[in-house]
């Protein structure tokens, strides 16, 4: 018997900016993990894992990408950055615009699984750690 994730049957238009965060940090937080599995030794996973998911290396990601993204795609980080969520910790920038980017990836994720990946891929600076 094998395990299938499920599939969404969601309409990611009618989610709320809080939820797409929600959902894009899960995602974002999966990606990461399974990325560095390949190369890290198990006691050093947490810590290198967090230096992306964390607000700053979320923040750093988004900084990234924002060139790339189309008008709808910078709406979502927009809609999340002034989500009840990220409005929360104040002025935090970095928390802010973490949140703009878990809403990217959770928007994405529901709505074009190839564009995430191009996305995070380009977000991301494996080699930079």
């Amino acid at each position: 018997m094998s395990c299938v994730f499920p599939v969404p049957t969601v309409n990611a238009e009618e989610l709320s900016s809080d939820t797409l965060a929600y959902l894009g940090d899960a995602v974002y937080n999966l990606y990461v993990k399974l990325h560095i599995l390949k190369d890290v030794k198990a006691r050093d996973l947490h810590k290198l894992s967090n230096t992306y998911v964390s607000r700053e290396g979320q923040s750093k990601a988004l900084d990234r990408i924002m060139t790339l993204l189309t008008e709808k795609e910078r709406d979502i980080v927009r809609r999340g950055m002034n989500s009840k969520s990220a409005r929360k910790h104040g002025n935090d920038r970095l928390y802010i615009k973490s949140t703009g980017f878990e809403a990217l990836v959770g928007y994405l994720y529901l709505t074009d699984r190839e564009r995430l990946g191009f996305l995070l891929k380009e977000g991301l600076r494996w080699e930079e750690v």
